[in-house]
C-alpha cells in the first residue's frame, strides 16, 4: 500500500509526500497551555485545544495520514514599491486551498482504483495541528520561525493531508535541528515576534496583525510596514529558501502589489471580483482597507491626507481609529485641529482613541 501511494504521488508530480500513523498529539498539550498562559495564543486558532489533540476527533475511523507539500514562490524577487501595499506570496494566483484540495481529490480517486478506503481531506480546514501532522509524516522539520522547512524545498510549501482508514507503515521522522546556529529570521522579524527559545508570540507577528479584527496597539502599527495581507520576511531571508527564490520563472509577481488608493474606495463587489479568489481575500474588504490606511502612514504618503480625512466620516469605528492615527503621522499640526473639533461628535470609543493620540503627540 505504501509503495502504491508513492507511485500515485510520483505520477501526479508531487514534490514531497509522507505518511504517519501518529494520531494522538496529547504531547503538545503543555505547549498549548504555555502559549495560552503567555498570551501568545490568538483568536485565529482553534480555541478548543481538545479538538486539536487527536485526529480521531475529526475522523473517528482514522488509522493513518498521508501528507503532501506543494512548493511555491519559485523565482520571487523583492517587488516592494514606495507607494504600494504588499500581499504575501501565499496569496499569489488562485487560492491554494482550492488548488491543493482539488489535487488531493484527484489523488484519492486514483488511489481508490487500487484499494477501497474512507478518507477526509484537509487543507488548513480542520482544528488539527497541520504542521505537526506534516512533520510527523516526514515533510520537514520546524525552523526557528516555527514554519515547516523541507531540506530541498525550503519553507514556501502549501501543506495538505488526507486522513484515511488505511493501515500503512509510517515514515520515521525524528526531530532534526534544521537551523542549527542560524538566527537570521529572529533578527529580521519586523516586530520581534520570533523568540530565541524557538517560540513565537503570534500576537506580534505581522502576518497575524494583518488578519486580526482585534485592536492593533499603536506601537505595532509602524512595524507592519506596507503589508496588506500576510508577511514573508522570515522566509525571504531564510537560507533554506535560497535555491527556490533563485529559480527562473515566468510568474508575474507584480500582482502582489496593491493600489492603496483603490483600497480606500473599493466596493465589496469590486473587492470580491479582484481579490476574492486569492487565499487572503477571505478576510474581507474592511480589514484590507484598515491595513491600507496603516500602510499609507508607514509609507508617508502625504498626498493621500485629504482622502484619509474623509475616512473620519466613515460609519466604521475601526476605519476612523486607524485613519486618525495615520493622519497624525502624515501631518501632525493639521490633524490635531481636526481631531479636537471632531471630539464633540464622536462616541466614547472614538473619543478615547482620539484623546490617546492627542496626548501622545502634544
Amino acid at each position: 500500500m505504501k509503495q502504491k501511494i508513492y507511485e500515485v504521488a510520483h505520477d501526479m508530480g508531487y514534490e514531497t509526500v509522507g505518511i504517519t500513523s501518529v494520531l494522538n498529539y496529547d504531547y503538545l498539550r503543555p505547549i498549548f497551555n504555555d502559549r495560552i498562559d503567555k498570551n501568545y495564543y490568538n483568536e485565529l486558532q482553534e480555541q478548543d485545544i481538545e479538538k486539536r489533540l487527536n485526529a480521531k476527533n475529526v475522523f473517528p475511523d482514522c488509522k493513518s495520514i498521508i501528507a503532501v507539500g506543494f512548493s511555491y514562490a519559485r523565482g520571487y524577487k523583492n517587488i516592494n514599491k514606495s507607494d504600494k501595499g504588499l500581499i504575501s506570496l501565499i496569496s499569489y494566483g488562485e487560492d491554494y486551498h482550492h488548488i491543493v484540495n482539488k489535487s488531493l481529490k484527484e489523488f484519492v480517486n486514483k488511489l481508490g482504483k487500487y484499494v477501497d478506503f474512507k478518507y477526509k481531506i484537509c487543507v488548513d480546514t480542520l482544528p488539527l495541528v497541520d504542521k505537526e501532522i506534516c512533520r510527523k509524516s516526514g515533510i520537514g522539520n520546524y525552523g526557528k520561525n516555527s514554519l515547516l522547512i523541507n531540506e530541498t524545498l525550503g519553507s514556501f510549501i502549501y501543506l495538505g493531508y488526507v486522513l484515511t482508514d488505511l493501515e500503512i507503515e509510517e515514515n520515521s521522522n525524528k526531530f532534526v535541528d534544521i537551523c542549527k546556529d542560524c538566527d537570521i529570521c529572529i533578527k529580521s522579524c519586523p516586530n520581534n515576534a520570533i523568540l530565541k527559545n524557538g517560540k513565537i508570540n503570534t500576537k506580534k507577528c505581522i502576518s497575524y496583525l494583518t488578519q486580526t479584527k482585534n485592536y492593533i496597539p499603536i506601537e505595532y502599527r509602524e512595524k507592519m510596514g506596507n503589508h496588506i495581507y500576510g508577511c514573508d520576511v522570515c522566509q525571504l531571508v531564510c537560507p533554506k529558501n535560497g535555491e527556490i527564490l533563485l529559480e527562473k520563472t515566468t510568474n508575474d509577481y507584480n500582482s502582489l502589489l496593491v493600489d492603496l488608493k483603490e483600497l480606500l474606495s473599493i466596493t465589496n463587489s469590486q473587492f470580491l471580483s479582484k481579490y476574492g479568489s486569492t487565499s487572503g481575500g477571505w478576510r474581507g474588504k474592511n480589514i484590507w482597507k484598515r491595513n491600507a490606511i496603516i500602510s499609507i502612514a508607514n509609507l508617508d504618503l502625504k498626498y493621500m491626507f485629504d482622502l484619509l480625512k474623509e475616512e473620519l466620516k466613515n460609519p466604521s469605528d475601526m476605519i476612523k481609529i486607524y485613519s486618525a492615527w495615520a493622519l497624525i503621522n502624515l501631518n501632525r499640526e493639521k490633524t490635531l485641529d481636526i481631531l479636537h473639533s471632531n471630539l464633540k461628535y464622536e462616541n466614547d470609543i472614538i473619543i478615547d482613541e482620539y484623546k490617546k493620540l492627542l496626548e501622545e503627540k502634544i
